[in-house]
């Protein structure tokens, strides 16, 4: 055998040794992903947890709200809600939320009372409450890091229920339960990763995934190339009795599987290494805090402050929270009640029209020529799947040299999905290949059945590869 075949199964050898078994819990943990997700807290979930507002302790105004945070400019958000059985109103300003009751007017100041009462509401059946302050968990990674500090809340109920709680809102901004945190220990724990000490430092952590994602992906190569090396189809040139693999047993496991499924290892090694952008690949990107300006026709003006909520809470009873929203420079509210979300004219009450929209979208890309078509069924890029999209929608496409393309949700009047060319590609390579999310295979349960065989046929060739490094190892 030459030399350099000699190395490839050294390097393939010792490389399934190093890193075998994390590839083993990557087949593993991606199929709990499939069904149990990354804690978060979803709308359905704020809105049990939400109690309606009441018009007549509404009694301060936004405008006047905001002037107690003695903060410069506008607030790039605002929204009004209640907390602690008092309304409340919430700016967000610079990526850091500030807090001023509505009913007093004066600074909202988060203490173990509040956090109390809003841990009560998500977990009505607890019996006691164990409260802690933190800045970070293992539950606590993604958008809530704009609530830190937090209170971690433990609830003694049948749920096991852990709850978060903002420091600078006092609202629920996160739930887990004890099912919950566990599948995630077996699940995205594992396959991103997620363990505290390394997540906690984003860099230091795109690095190991890179990392032991690529040595992956090299011991799939070498494998592959091994593979097809070792076997010997025509009849004069087969092995020993016919046969057209030389090993037997274990060896002749993992021969076939890596034939077989090898490919689509290759492909998903491949995309999860990409999945972090390794070297500057260009993942794409997604919709600006410029854009969503742009889309809105400006900051919020201090008359859009101005307005009296109560007319409005009076008009649609029942209403558990008012987000003030811009348009093309004009005011709107998005009422969310027990049945969803709905947009109105902040003076008026009529829903966002056409032209609106469309004057909107232009200011976003101003004197691009575009096309502006509404959907009511999915595309290749805005869709259900792991989370649900709205329709009908308004595709929005640039005649740009990127071609970006927007998705506004026209009964919400915001910006609901971006794609441009990298984030095609990223589509694709990650979506597509890591997930197996193409068109023909979404209907589910088709999706789960292929990808659960797929995953465990993986498990299987990598556990094969595992028995022959174990045995090596341990050769006398």
């Amino acid at each position: 055998m030459g030399s350099w075949k000699r190395q490839l199964y050294l390097w393939h050898r010792w490389l399934g040794i190093v890193i075998g078994l994390l590839v083993l819990l990557w087949f593993g943990s991606g199929i709990v992903m499939m069904y149990v997700p990354y804690p978060e807290l979803t709308e359905q979930e704020r809105m049990g947890w939400l109690a309606p507002l009441d018009p007549g302790h509404v009694r301060i105004q936004a405008g006047a709200a905001w002037a107690t945070t003695a903060l410069p400019g506008m607030p790039d958000a605002v929204r009004l809600n209640t907390v602690a059985g008092r309304p409340a109103w919430h700016f967000q300003h610079e990526r850091s939320w500030h807090s001023v009751w509505a009913d007093s007017g004066t600074p909202l100041e988060v203490n173990h009372l509040i956090v109390s009462s809003s841990a009560r509401g998500a977990a009505p059946a607890a019996r006691s409450l164990a409260i802690d302050t933190i800045d970070l968990d293992q539950w606590t990674f993604g958008a809530v890091r704009v609530h830190r500090p937090l209170y971690r809340v433990a609830a003694d109920d049948a749920a096991g229920s852990v709850l978060y709680v903002s420091g600078r809102t006092g609202e629920l901004v996160r739930d887990t339960t004890r099912s919950e945190r566990a599948w995630n220990w077996v699940g995205s724990v594992i396959h991103w990763i997620y363990v505290t000490p390394l997540r906690k430092h984003s860099e230091a952590w795109r690095q190991a995934v890179m990392w032991t994602s690529g040595v992956a992906l090299l011991l799939a190569l070498t494998g592959m190339v091994i593979s097809i090396l070792r076997l010997r189809v025509r009849k004069g040139r087969r092995y020993a009795g016919g046969r057209m693999s030389p090993y037997a047993g274990w060896q002749a496991w993992h021969h076939w599987l890596g034939l077989g499924i090898g490919v689509l290892v290759i492909t998903w090694l491949f995309s999860g290494w990409l999945s972090v952008g390794p070297f500057g690949f260009p993942s794409g990107g997604g919709i600006t805090a410029q854009d969503r300006l742009a889309f809105a026709g400006g900051a919020f003006e201090s008359h859009d402050l101005a307005l009296a909520p109560a007319p409005l809470l009076r008009a649609h009873p029942g209403t558990l929270e008012l987000e003030w929203r811009r348009v093309g420079g004009k005011l709107y509210l998005s009422a969310l009640g027990r049945g969803g979300r709905t947009l109105v004219d902040a003076h008026d009450g009529a829903r966002v029209g056409m032209l609106t929209l469309d004057g909107a979208a232009q200011a976003i890309r101003p004197g691009a020529r575009l096309q502006v078509e509404l959907l009511t069924e999915p595309d290749d890029y805005y869709y259900s799947h792991h989370r649900e999209a709205t329709f009908p929608v308004l595709r929005v496409r640039f005649d740009l040299p990127k071609a970006p393309v927007f998705y506004i949700d026209p009964a919400q009047g915001r910006l609901a999905g971006y794609v441009d060319r990298d984030k095609r590609w990223d589509r694709w390579l990650f979506n597509g290949l890591h997930q197996l999310d193409f068109a023909y295979l979404r209907t589910r349960p088709l999706w789960d059945v292929v990808v659960i065989v797929l995953c465990l046929l993986g498990f299987a060739l990598t556990f094969s590869g595992l028995v022959l490094g174990w045995r090596r190892l341990t050769k006398d």
